[in-house]
């Protein structure tokens, strides 16, 4: 009898053993697939990203995600051209500069849709205006040409019928050091993005003119995947997408929890800063509500990198992908 308990202890010890080791959707020893994914920056407006990771998004589609942070959006869209990532996010418009030179991949995610800057000052002079007139007799701060937000301040100033030089003049600065042109007096308003504008107002600043109002949709930073990609492992590419559109509802429904989240990899910011930013940046709709790729702002993404040279010309082939997208909010 003993033995026979014995016998029947040491099956069940079995069984529970390998009942413990067994995957199924809870069990965090199931087998995960690895993918790596190359951003450009780590930066608040890639919040998206973050989510779907630390929120274990990602981890419920099966995939087990590498985030290597690349120092540009060029060097993210090599690390996916060379095949040391399985997906970028940065500039979406590398994606068309890619296929002129033969590369074919497509945008899947817009995870930031519109020029995500504020033009800010510390001058009690200057009123908040919405019609880019306001410019006249001004000097604005920009990101170095042939950046997005010297682009569009440009444009901006022509559409005002405002003579670049004259009527206003445009101050080219490296990264990160626009808001000293404020302190200095080199400009009047400077262009920046968040946190930098919540910074601005803590310390006494405020916003003038809203680039995103002003502007509308613009492909701003999406999440690229090479066509091959999408041929062979569409699968994964769909998990993908489902984990980056969940992730982006999320933002939008549990604000405070994707704010913790963004504390792991952004530890210097202060919670109450990056709930005003991210506050702003929902409302604003540069941090979309879905994934799918607004075909408005691809066109003026586009229509922006013809101009400026980046692009021979407007590509006649459609080089973004919301198949995925559209499954992923019907899921």
């Amino acid at each position: 009898m003993l033995k026979r308990n014995l016998i029947i202890i040491s099956f069940a010890a079995i069984v529970i053993a390998n009942g413990c080791n067994s995957p199924n959707k809870n069990n965090n020893s199931i087998q995960l697939k690895k993918v790596t994914v190359s951003q450009a920056f780590q930066h608040l407006l890639y919040i998206g990203l973050y989510v779907a990771k630390d929120g274990g998004f990602f981890q419920n589609q099966g995939l087990d995600v590498n985030i290597q942070t690349a120092g540009g959006d060029a060097q993210a869209f090599a690390a996916l051209t060379s095949g040391s990532a399985d997906f970028a996010q940065g500039d979406p418009a590398f994606v068309a500069i890619g296929h002129e030179k033969g590369w074919d991949g497509r945008v899947i995610v817009m995870a930031v849709d519109r020029v995500a800057i504020w033009g800010v000052t510390f001058d009690t002079t200057i009123h908040p205006f919405t019609d880019p007139i306001g410019f006249k007799g001004k000097t604005v701060a920009t990101y170095p040409d042939p950046n997005t937000s010297y682009v569009v301040q440009k444009q901006l100033a022509q559409k005002a019928g405002l003579e670049l030089g004259k009527d206003v003049k445009i101050l080219q600065v490296p990264f990160g050091s626009e808001l000293a042109t404020l302190k200095n007096g080199q400009a009047n308003i400077a262009q920046t993005d968040e946190p930098n504008v919540t910074r601005v107002e803590l310390q006494g600043g405020k916003i003038v003119f809203s680039y995103p109002d002003a502007w509308g949709p613009l492909a701003f930073t999406g999440v690229m995947v090479s066509k091959k990609m999408i041929d062979n492992d569409p699968e994964t590419v769909q998990k993908f997408v489902n984990a980056y559109e969940q992730a982006l509802q999320y933002i939008q429904t549990n604000p405070d929890s994707a704010i913790k989240i963004v504390k792991k990899y952004l530890p210097d910011l202060q919670e109450d800063i990056i709930r005003t930013a991210l506050k702003r940046l929902t409302s604003s709709n540069c941090i979309p509500a879905h994934a799918e790729i607004n075909p408005v702002s691809w066109e003026n993404l586009l229509k922006i990198r013809v101009e400026v040279g980046d692009l021979k010309a407007m590509p006649t082939e459609i080089l973004y992908d919301n198949s995925f997208a559209i499954k992923a909010r019907n899921h």
